[in-house]
């Protein structure tokens, strides 16, 4: 991954890549697994997953929750009650394809689907593991939930990986619903561009001020997102090397 930073610096180095690079050095020679990891990148939104302003996982937590709400209200009304916002617990669920969060036997199991059918089964395994813990995770507080997502449902599937695969594929998916949600997202950040744009003329002296102080800065530095982001999976690997 290192090596792919080099080569692509508008994406640079995201924690969420060393797993998948990981992975790919376990199954073959360390040059193919270079081009593999190209490959993913560029052809199965990854690139766009780790840029640093990481807008496409913005879009996917979008989509996730609109299906959250869709099949799962009650749930739902849960998460919104106990501030546990979706990112929380399905951003790396979508930058690392689960592997951080399932042994390897499981988690290899959603990654070669993924190579088939790309980021589409991380939304039915995400769904598929929320509807199998309902009942338990309404009974739960914050910390409580927070404590059942790392320690729980990790473990949920050990000894059944195909069980985990057939409640994922019972998930309903709609690409045409997908489409409108990308759209909508791109509209609504669109607007949010529009009115940064708008204060920036209205209050030039407050955003001058601002810029100046920007520059004052080192760069470069990751947004807010990323770096809630980074640190939440840089969490995750400390956790996995420690197992």
């Amino acid at each position: 991954f290192q090596a792919y930073s080099l080569v692509d610096r508008e994406v640079g180095y995201c924690q969420g890549s060393a797993f998948i690079v990981g992975l790919l050095l376990m199954q073959m020679p360390e040059e193919e697994a270079f081009c593999v990891f190209v490959r993913l990148m560029q052809e199965y939104r990854l690139r766009e997953l780790f840029k640093p302003s990481m807008a496409e996982l913005g879009l996917c937590i979008y989509q996730f929750e609109y299906m959250l709400q869709e099949q799962l209200p009650e749930l739902n009304i849960h998460f919104r009650s106990q501030s546990f916002l979706t990112s929380m617990y399905a951003s790396s669920w979508f930058l690392t394809l689960f592997l951080t969060t399932f042994p390897l036997p499981v988690a290899t199991r959603v990654f070669d689907i993924f190579m088939y059918e790309g980021l589409e089964i991380v939304f039915r395994v995400g769904m598929a593991l929320l509807q199998f813990n309902q009942a338990e995770l309404i009974q739960l507080d914050m910390e409580g939930m927070s404590q059942f997502f790392q320690k729980v449902i990790p473990h949920q599937f050990d000894s059944c990986p195909d069980k985990l695969i057939l409640k994922a594929y019972q998930v309903k998916y709609n690409p045409k619903k997908m489409k409108r949600l990308e759209k909508e997202y791109a509209a609504i950040k669109n607007k949010e561009m529009e009115e940064q744009i708008e204060i920036k003329v209205s209050f030039p002296s407050i955003t001058d001020a601002s810029d100046a102080a920007s520059r004052l800065i080192p760069s470069p530095i990751l947004p807010p997102q990323r770096l809630r982001t980074e640190n939440r999976l840089l969490k995750q690997r400390i956790e996995t090397l420690e197992k």
